[in-house]
C-alpha cells in the first residue's frame, strides 16, 4: 500500500447524534465504509461499538485531505462506548433525523461534544425525503435555537438524503475545508507522545493492533514507548491510517498500531507514551451542564476522560469557581487539559464536564487561599500560566512538576523559560535536589525570603559572634513562617554562590561574619586537632585526648562539643570524634563498596575489610551514616541514600 503524502491535513470527526438518525448511513455515503462490524450491530440495526472510517481527497498536493470518522452510538445503552470514542477529535458532524427532530440523545451528544469543547463541524439534517418542507423549517428552525448556546454555534447545516446522496458532496467539501483550517497543534509539538487507545484486537500473522488518536508528540514506526499500564516498554512494529502504511504519527491524527505486546495486557482507556506517572487525584474545573445540579462528596460518580472509563469521588475545593479535586478507584494518566465528562452514579445522565487544571496536588492546604489562586492561574497555558503563578506563590513553582503535569518536553520548557526570564524584575531559579528543572520562584517573593534568611543570619551573629553559623536545620526551625527545607537548601546554594552566604563546614553564615576566635577553639587547633588528625580513620577516643593533652576530661568534652556546633568536628559515637575531611574519606570507601556490588549494597565486615578498622568502630560510623542519611541499613547490608555533602572545614 502507497504511504499517506506528508502534506496531507488530518481531520478526525466524531458523528454524533439520537440512535437510528441515520449516522452509519451517512458516513457510509460519505467514505463506502459501513461502520457497523459486530454481527449484533448488523442484527440490531444499530450502532454499538465506535465505527472509524476514512475519506482521503484525490488531490495530492498540499490541499490533500484526510478526513477520518468515528461513528460513535446513539443508543442511551452505549453512551460509555460513544464517549469513549468521541474523546479525542477535531470535529463533530451532528446527526439528526428531521422526521423525530431534536431527541434525548441529540441533546445529551450536544452537551457533551459542548463540554469537550468541539467547536468545529456540521449538522446532518437526514430523512429530508420524509418530511414536507414546513417540517424541514421548523427542525431547522429548532436546531439553530439548541446550537445557539453551544461551542458548535456557527456550525451550518447540511440537508442530507442518504438515499439519492443529496447534500452529501457539499457537506464533505466543507469538512475538507475544516481540515484545510486546522492549525498546527504546537502544544502537541512541545509535549511527549501520548497515543491514548480506545480499542485493542489481535491479526493472524500481524499480532496486536491498538487503536486511537496521538494526543500529543509524534511516533515514529520502530520507537520504543511505555505502556501506561503495566510500565513495559512496547517497540512500534507498524503504524496505518485507514488502508496506508506511514513511517510516523502525528499529534491529532487517529491509527492503527501494530504493538509488541499482549493483548490481556491492555485496556481501553490506556495510553502509550514515554514514562508517565499514574495518578489516583488531581484538580479540575467543572461546568455542569445543569447549574442547579448539587453534587455529593463521598458519591461514586462516572469519570470518562480520554477514552478511560473510572469511577472518581469528588472533592469541592471552591464550587462557585467550578474547582474540583476527583479521587479515582484505580489510577489513570491525565495531563493538563485533558477534557473529561462527569455522569451521575448510576450512569444514566452526563451532568457536566470540563478540563484538567494539576496533577501535581500539594500535600497540605489543598484548599488554602493561595492553592485556589493557583489553580486559577494554572488554568492558562506555558509562559501565562507561569507568570500568574509566580504572582502568587510564596515559594514559587516547581517547574519539574509543572512539566511533568503537562507532559513538555526538555526543549519546551526551556523555550518557556526563556519567555520568563525576559520578564523585569527577574525571577530567581532556585535548584531543588534530585530534580532536572529549579523552583523559579517571583522576584518580590525570593527578595522577601532572602531578607528573612540574612536577617536571621544578622541577628544570630550579633547574639554569638564566636559561633560559626546555624546548621541548615536550625535555620530552617528558627523561620517562622517556616520555609519548605528543599526551597531553603536551593535558596542558600544560589545565596552561596553569589557571595552573600557562605558555608562553615556544615554551618551557613553571612559572607561578611568573621567569627570571634573562641578559648575552646584556639584549644582544639592547639593540641586536639593534630591528634585527630595523626590519628586518621582511627581517632583516638575522649579519654586517649585527655591522657594526651593533659586537659581535664570536662574541659576536652567542652571544647569537643563546642567544635561539633560549629562543624569543625563530626560526633561520631559519645567518646569518638572525627574530623570533617576523615569521615568523607570513610564516606567515599562506602560509595567505592556500593559501586562494586552493582547496587546491592555492602555489609559491615566488607567494610572493615576494605578500611582495616575495628568492627565496633565500623558498626559506629556506619550507624553515624545512617542517621545523617548517607546510608540505609537494609537488614544485613547498607547502601547509599544519597551523595556525601561537601564540606569545608
Amino acid at each position: 500500500m502507497n504511504a499517506v503524502n506528508s502534506p496531507r491535513q488530518f481531520l478526525v470527526i466524531a458523528t454524533a447524534g439520537h440512535v437510528d438518525h441515520g449516522k452509519t448511513s451517512l458516513v457510509k455515503q460519505l467514505t463506502g465504509t459501513d461502520t457497523d462490524t459486530l454481527a449484533e450491530e448488523k442484527a440490531r440495526g444499530l450502532t454499538i461499538n465506535a465505527g472509524f472510517a476514512y475519506r482521503h481527497s484525490n488531490d495530492d498536493t498540499q490541499c490533500a485531505t484526510t478526513l477520518g470518522f468515528v461513528d460513535v452510538p446513539g443508543h442511551s445503552d452505549f453512551i460509555n462506548n460513544m464517549l469513549a470514542g468521541v474523546s479525542a477529535v477535531n470535529a463533530a458532524l451532528l446527526v439528526v433525523a428531521a422526521d423525530d427532530g431534536i431527541m434525548p440523545q441529540t441533546r445529551e451528544h450536544l452537551a457533551i461534544l459542548d463540554l469537550l469543547g468541539i467547536s468545529a463541524g456540521a449538522v446532518a439534517l437526514t430523512k429530508i425525503d420524509q418530511c414536507t418542507p414546513e417540517r424541514l423549517a421548523a427542525v431547522e428552525s429548532e436546531i439553530s435555537a439548541l446550537l445557539a448556546r453551544t461551542s458548535l454555534g456557527t456550525a451550518p447545516l447540511f440537508r442530507i438524503n442518504n438515499i439519492n446522496g443529496a447534500g452529501i458532496a457539499e457537506l464533505a467539501t466543507h469538512l475538507n475545508t475544516l481540515a484545510m483550517q486546522q492549525s498546527v497543534n504546537t502544544d502537541g509539538r512541545n509535549q511527549h507522545p501520548r497515543f491514548s487507545i480506545d480499542r485493542c484486537f489481535t491479526a493472524k500473522g500481524i499480532g496486536t493492533i491498538v487503536t486511537g488518536t496521538l494526543a500529543a508528540g509524534a511516533i515514529n514506526q520502530g520507537e520504543q514507548l511505555v505502556h501506561c499500564g503495566t510500565g513495559k516498554s512496547v517497540r512500534v512494529r507498524g503504524i496505518r491510517i485507514d488502508q496506508s502504511d506511514c513511517q510516523s504519527l502525528h499529534a491529532g491524527q487517529r491509527a492503527a498500531l501494530n504493538i509488541s505486546l499482549g493483548l490481556d495486557e491492555i485496556t481501553r482507556g490506556d495510553c502509550l507514551g514515554v514514562a508517565q506517572r499514574r495518578v489516583m487525584r488531581f484538580d479540575t474545573h467543572l461546568t455542569l451542564i445543569d447549574p442547579a445540579t448539587s453534587l455529593k462528596s463521598g458519591v461514586d460518580y462516572h469519570l470518562h476522560i480520554g477514552a478511560a472509563h473510572r469511577l472518581t469521588r469528588l472533592r469541592k475545593l471552591d464550587e462557585n469557581a467550578g474547582l474540583y479535586q476527583f479521587s479515582l478507584d484505580e489510577p489513570i494518566t491525565c495531563h493538563w487539559g485533558d477534557r473529561f465528562i462527569l455522569r451521575d452514579p448510576a450512569a444514566k445522565i452526563s451532568l457536566g464536564g470540563g478540563t484538567v487544571i494539576d496533577t501535581e496536588l500539594p500535600r497540605r492546604g489543598r484548599a488554602s487561599e493561595e492553592r485556589l489562586a493557583l489553580l486559577e492561574a494554572y488554568r492558562g497555558e506555558g509562559a501565562a500560566a507561569i507568570n500568574a503563578a509566580l504572582a502568587i506563590a510564596s515559594f514559587g513553582i516547581d517547574l519539574e512538576q509543572f512539566a511533568l503535569a503537562r507532559n513538555l518536553t526538555s526543549a519546551s520548557m526551556e523555550t518557556l523559560l526563556e519567555r520568563v526570564r525576559q520578564q523585569s524584575p527577574t525571577p530567581l531559579a532556585v535548584p531543588i535536589e534530585g530534580s532536572r528543572l529549579p523552583r523559579l520562584i517571583g522576584a518580590s517573593a525570593a527578595e522577601a525570603l532572602s531578607k528573612r534568611l540574612t536577617d536571621l543570619l544578622r541577628h544570630f551573629h550579633t547574639e554569638q559572634p564566636s559561633e560559626a553559623g546555624l546548621l541548615e536545620s536550625a535555620i530552617a526551625r528558627a523561620l517562622k513562617p517556616s520555609i519548605p527545607r528543599p526551597v531553603l537548601k536551593g535558596l542558600i546554594t544560589v545565596q552561596t554562590a553569589a557571595g552573600l552566604l557562605r558555608r562553615e563546614g556544615s554551618h551557613v553564615a553571612l559572607a561578611t561574619h568573621r567569627a570571634v576566635v573562641s578559648r575552646e577553639r584556639e584549644e582544639f587547633d592547639a593540641k586536639i586537632a593534630p591528634l585527630l588528625a595523626r590519628g586518621g580513620i582511627t581517632p583516638p577516643r575522649t579519654r586517649e585526648i585527655v591522657d594526651a593533652t593533659g586537659i581535664p576530661l570536662r574541659a576536652v568534652e567542652r571544647i569537643l562539643q563546642h567544635c561539633a556546633r560549629v562543624g569543625v568536628v563530626v560526633k561520631v559515637a559519645d567518646n569518638r570524634f572525627y574530623l570533617p575531611a576523615i569521615l568523607a574519606e570513610l564516606a567515599e570507601t562506602a560509595n567505592q563498596l556500593m559501586a562494586a556490588s552493582n547496587g546491592a549494597g555492602f555489609s559491615v565486615i566488607e567494610f572493615r575489610d576494605k578500611t582495616g578498622i575495628g568492627r565496633n568502630l565500623c558498626i559506629e560510623i556506619l550507624e553515624h551514616f545512617d542517621g545523617c542519611g548517607y546510608t540505609l541499613r537494609k537488614e544485613n547490608v547498607r547502601v547509599i541514600r544519597k551523595p556525601w555533602p561537601k564540606m569545608t572545614a
